[in-house]
């Protein structure tokens, strides 16, 4: 199933959280990050009255505010719901 976002909101999923020696550790083990990759755009668009462009892209690493996401889950996958405003950071390599 494809999740195309709408206006100004992106979609996103959370990396996976490892320790030192590689091992991916469970979400109930440690705080989540506020960091996750892109997967989808919304157009942008008048929002409010104003016109909204979309500045990040599929594939970019975000740092987001954690309290403004919408979690849920299709097809035993969970993905997040940001509006754009909140992405706080691209990180960069």
């Amino acid at each position: 199933m494809k999740i195309k976002p709408l206006f100004d909101k992106i979609l996103l999923q959370e990396l996976e959280v490892k320790n030192e020696t590689g091992i991916v550790l469970p979400s109930i083990a440690k705080d989540k990050p506020n960091i996750a990759t892109i997967l989808e755009v919304g157009a942008g668009g008048l929002i409010d009255g104003e016109q909204t462009n979309i500045v990040v892209k599929k594939g970019d690493k975000v740092l987001f505010n954690k309290y403004a996401t919408s979690e849920f889950k299709i097809e035993n996958k969970t993905y997040l719901l940001i509006k754009q405003a909140d992405i706080l950071a691209v990180l960069e390599d």
